[in-house]
């Protein structure tokens, strides 16, 4: 038997733009993401046999066949033509439906840790799979800072990206993105494509250009979001933004010992959940 474990990262999306939808019902969006070091704990093994299984302990996980990572275990074992027994255990610390990312990183994760045990595929490879199974695990598959477009199947790494600092608060409520995204109403005039390279160049000096596309109609489904956003601000918080389709917002900062003070302040609350973090690159092996 073979065995490996490695941290499942959130992510938060500093820029995200909705450029419109297209005739197949999808999205088209321009968006930076960045890891972030709140992660799910994922663990593999694999051994002779056949079929996936899983186990979950921590935070609320979906089950069955609407875990993405079940469907990432058939995937990658289906396109590499071969059949052994999965095993996955999940110990979830990532909200469900905060707009982190969870459910993609963790179905990312299969697809990196199974190849890491089986070598079956390059990183173009497993990006062709990711793509088919959700929107950010394309991003999810190298980990790190990108500029992101289509659907999110197109993924730009961007080098020599900062690394910032995030206090993230989850309102304990979970959003359907699918609901979001509908609940997303089109502008008369449709916003215009960004420049990936100057829009990453103005986050490198610390401008901190954040948009959020579908922020608005985040906050018709949940308006109580908007409390999150003036708690931050009544701290001193100057750079905030819902993450993704929310329910979760966060704060941004160069600096540690900023984001440190207001975390400290609010992280005993009884009413939300409350998370330092870090951005990170890369993917985290604990053991194999």
């Amino acid at each position: 038997m073979s065995f490996v474990k490695l941290l499942s990262p959130a992510k938060v999306n500093l820029f995200l733009r909705i450029l419109g939808k297209r005739p197949d019902g999808y999205h088209e969006l321009q968006s930076i993401l960045q890891p972030v070091s709140l992660f799910d704990e994922i663990s593999l093994s694999v051994e002779p046999g056949e079929g996936s299984s899983l186990s979950c302990s921590g935070r609320e996980t979906p089950s069955g066949k609407d875990n993405l990572t079940v469907a990432a275990s058939h995937l990658y074992l289906e396109q590499a033509g071969i059949r052994k027994k999965v095993s996955i255990g999940i110990k979830k610390n990532i909200p469900l439906g905060a707009g982190l990312g969870g459910g993609s990183s963790n179905a990312a994760a299969v697809l990196v840790g199974l190849n890491r045990v089986l070598r079956k595929f390059t990183d173009r490879d497993l990006l062709r799979m990711a793509a088919s199974l959700g929107a950010d695990v394309s991003f999810f598959v190298r980990s790190t800072s990108s500029f992101v477009e289509g659907v999110g199947e197109r993924v730009r790494v961007l080098s020599d990206f900062p690394l910032f600092h995030y206090v993230i608060l989850f309102p304990r409520k979970s959003l359907s993105t699918r609901e979001v995204y509908e609940s997303w109403e089109c502008p008369e005039r449709p916003p215009e494509k960004v420049d990936p390279v100057s829009l990453a160049e103005r986050f490198r000096r610390g401008d901190f250009p954040l948009e959020n596309g579908l922020e608005a109609a985040a906050l018709r489904l949940f308006p109580e979001i908007l409390s999150l956003v003036e708690i931050f601000r009544s701290l001193g918080a100057r750079f905030v933004l819902v993450s993704g389709s929310g329910s979760s917002v966060f704060s941004v900062f160069r600096e540690l010992g900023e984001a440190e003070e207001i975390y400290e302040y609010l992280r005993t609350s009884s009413e939300f959940d409350v998370f330092l973090a870090q951005g990170i690159s890369g993917w985290h092996f604990l053991a194999d």
